[in-house]
């Protein structure tokens, strides 16, 4: 498996800008956007400025979520944490969450304290970092 360190910067450029406009691609396609490469990771170089930052985001990449803002609620009030995505490229698929639940796990397990972080296989992908990726 590759290790690559990328900056929020980067992986926004990689994988594209949204103009706010209704976009149709394939779902595989969407992966490939969203998430890159196959079966990769990569982390943020910077580090999250909370130390439970992470925890508020993880659970949201464990089922199919659009890409959406998630905050902190330890936090009072509740800080901002991260923009996150998941999905999956069948999401009738019954393997949808296991492949999620093994894609939070990587990232879990190789960018612990990342303030962005990604993993996809052709299946799914899981993403979250500070820049806003999701569009308008």
């Amino acid at each position: 498996m590759a290790t690559v360190m990328m900056s929020s910067l980067i992986l926004t450029m990689i994988n594209g800008c949204f103009d706010g406009g209704v976009i149709i691609i394939s779902a595989e396609a969407a992966l490939d956007t969203m998430c890159g490469a196959s079966n990769e990771w990569f982390c943020s170089p910077n580090k999250f400025d909370s130390p439970g930052a992470q925890n508020a985001v993880l659970p949201d990449l464990k089922s199919p979520t659009p890409c959406k803002r998630v905050y902190d609620n330890d936090i009072k009030p509740p800080k901002f944490a991260a923009y996150v995505y998941s999905s999956c490229a069948d999401k009738n698929d019954p393997n949808c969450g296991d492949c999620l639940n093994r894609a939070t796990e990587v990232i879990y397990n190789n960018c612990p304290v990342n303030d962005g972080a990604q993993y996809g296989t052709e299946e799914c992908c899981a993403r979250y970092e500070l820049t806003n990726f999701c569009g308008a």
